[in-house]
C-alpha cells in the first residue's frame, strides 16, 4: 500500500529528521526530486547539512510544521505516537509511514543489498558500499554512520544498486526482501523490543529466510543454528577461524596501525592484503566484504584498494586528539561484545585503557547489566558516566552507580562520574602514556571532544 503513497507524493515531511538513519533517507529523496522539510529537537551535523542542501529543518515539534501541501510524513522509530505533528498529519489526512516502511519500499524495487547483524553492520556497508564504488557499479548506499572517505551517511549513485544497513532494533528489517543479505552475527540486543533473546533470534532468522542470497558469518554460533544453514542455495560462509567457510582468513598478523592476512575464496587466493582499520571484529567485517566480491564477480585489485584505502566510519574508533600524554578515541559501542571487542583493538595501541563508558538506554542496562560488568577487564580505568535515557523513563534500581559497582565486583576498575569536570579531574591524575576510548552512543561523544578540544585549545 504505501509503495504507492511514496511514489505519488511530492512533498515529504520527516519528524526525527536529524537522525542518522532519517537524515539519509531524506538526502536521498531530495535527490530523487523530492521537496523535503523536517523537525527534529535539537540541531546537530546531520541537520547541518541537510540545511545547506536547500532542506526546511524546524527545531522543536509543532502543528505548524506539517503544511497543507505535505503528501507524506515519515517518523522515526524514536518518535511516539502522541507527538504533535502526527497528530496534525491525522487531521489533515496526510498518510504516515514508518522510516523502515520507506526503506523498505526502496530496497525491495532495486538490485539491493541489506546488511544486517548486531554487530559491525555500519562498518560492512560502508566497506560493502566503497567496493562497488571502486568497481565503478556506481551504487546507492544508506549508512547508520558517517563514512570518513566522504564525510557523509549517505552515497546517492546512478545505477540500481543500493546497499543499505538493515537494522533490527525496531523489527522493521523484516519487510526486506533483498536480492542479497548479509549477516554478521546475531546477539542479545534490544530485547526491551523483542521481549525475549529467543524472538530475537527468530527475527534474524527470518531476516535470511527473506534474502535470495545469502552472505553469513559461520563463527557466529547463533547464526550456525539456524535450520536452513544446511539446505539453503546461494549462500556464502565466511569465518577468520575455520577453513570449512566459503572464504576465510589465514596468516593474520595485527597491530596498532593495520592488519595483513591472506584470504582463501571458492575462485582464488588474496596473500598479504592490507586492511587499514584494526582489529581482528574488522577483519571478519573485510571478509564479508569479500564475499559480496565473490558475488558481484569483482577482482582482486579492486579488493586490495578498498580494504587499504578504506578510513572507517566517524565513532567506530575515531581518533580525536591528544588529551596531555593520553590519545583519544571515539566509539559508538554500546553493548557489552562491542565494549570487548573495541577495547581489545585499543591494546594493539597501548596496555593502558582509560574507558568513559555511557550506558545507553536504562531498558539496555536492565536486561544487560552483568554482561556490561564483565567487559572492561582489558580497562585499567573505566570512569561510569550516567546512563543517556534515549527517551526512555527510568526504571528503579538501574543506574549507573549500580553499574559501576558490579564493575567493580570483577575488575575492582570503575568509577561512577556525574559531570564533565569530575572526568577532567580523573583524566588530570592519569601520569602514565596511555589511550582513553569513549565508549557509548549518546553524549559521551559530544564530552569527550569537547574535553580533548578544550585542551588543545589551551596548548595551542
Amino acid at each position: 500500500m504505501f509503495n504507492e503513497i511514496i511514489n505519488n507524493a511530492k512533498k515529504v515531511h520527516f519528524v526525527g529528521i536529524g537522525g542518522v538513519g532519517m537524515s539519509s533517507l531524506a538526502q536521498y529523496l531530495l535527490s530523487k526530486g523530492y521537496t523535503i522539510t523536517g523537525s527534529d529537537v535539537e540541531e546537530n551535523s546531520y541537520v547541518e547539512k541537510l540545511k545547506k542542501q536547500g532542506v526546511k529543518v524546524y527545531l522543536g515539534h509543532s502543528l505548524s510544521n506539517i503544511e497543507e501541501d505535505v503528501d507524506l510524513v515519515v517518523v522515526s522509530s524514536a518518535v511516539k505516537n502522541d507527538n504533535i505533528e502526527l497528530i496534525q498529519a491525522d487531521k489533515l489526512n496526510i498518510p504516515t509511514i514508518k522510516r523502515y516502511q520507506l526503506l523498505a519500499h526502496l530496497v525491495n524495487n532495486s538490485n539491493s543489498i541489506a546488511v544486517a547483524g548486531s554487530h559491525g553492520k555500519t562498518t560492512t556497508t560502508s566497506l560493502s558500499a566503497s567496493l562497488l564504488k571502486n568497481a565503478n557499479l556506481d551504487p546507492t548506499a544508506i549508512i547508520g554512520g558517517k563514512l570518513r572517505n566522504i564525510n557523509n551517511n549517505v552515497i546517492i549513485g546512478k545505477c540500481n544498486y543500493l546497499i543499505v544497513e538493515a537494522d533490527e532494533s525496531d523489527g522493521g528489517f523484516l519487510l526486506l526482501n533483498p536480492k542479497i543479505g548479509l549477516l554478521t552475527n546475531i546477539d542479545n540486543d534490544h530485547l526491551g523490543f523483542y521481549g525475549n533473546f529467543e524472538n530475537e533470534k527468530v527475527a534474524f532468522y527470518d531476516f535470511m529466510d527473506n534474502s535470495e542470497k545469502l552472505i553469513i558469518n559461520i563463527d557466529d554460533p547463533i547464526i550456525k543454528q539456524w535450520k536452513n544453514l544446511s539446505k539453503r542455495q546461494n549462500l556464502l560462509t565466511y569465518s577468520i577461524k575455520s577453513k570449512k567457510a566459503d572464504v576465510y582468513a589465514y596468516d593474520i598478523q595485527t597491530n596498532a596501525a593495520y592488519s595483513i592476512f591472506s584470504i582463501k575464496t571458492p575462485t582464488k587466493k588474496i596473500e598479504q592484503i592490507k586492511l587499514k582499520i584494526i582489529g581482528t571484529h574488522n577483519i571478519s567485517n573485510a571478509l564479508a566484504v569479500v564475499c559480496l566480491a565473490e558475488i558481484l564477480e569483482i577482482g582482486e585489485d579492486i579488493i586490495r584498494k578498498t580494504l587499504s584505502e578504506f578510513e572507517g566510519v566517524d565513532r567506530r574508533f575515531t581518533y580525536v586528539g591528544n588529551y596531555r600524554n593520553l590519545k583519544v578515541y571515539d566509539d559508538y559501542a554500546h553493548h557489552p561484545t562491542e565494549i570487548r571487542e573495541t577495547l581489545k583493538a585499543a591494546k594493539l595501541i597501548s596496555k593502558n585503557i582509560y574507558a568513559v563508558f555511557q550506558p545507553h538506554r536504562f531498558s539496555r542496562t536492565a536486561y544487560l547489566m552483568d554482561e556490561f560488568a564483565g567487559s572492561f577487564k582489558d580497562a585499567k580505568r573505566v570512569f561510569v558516566l550516567d546512563i543517556f535515557p534515549a527517551s526512555e523513563s527510568p526504571i528503579d534500581g538501574i543506574d549507573s552507580q549500580i553499574l559501576a559497582q558490579k564493575v567493580n565486583e570483577i575488575s575492582a576498575n570503575a568509577v561512577y562520574i556525574n559531570n564533565e569536570d569530575m572526568l577532567k579531574k580523573h583524566l588530570d591524575q592519569i601520569e602514565e602514556d596511555g589511550v582513553v576510548v569513549a565508549l557509548g552512543a549518546g553524549s559521551v561523544s559530544r564530552i569527550i571532544r569537547k574535553i580533548t578540544n578544550d585542551y588543545k585549545n589551551i596548548t595551542t
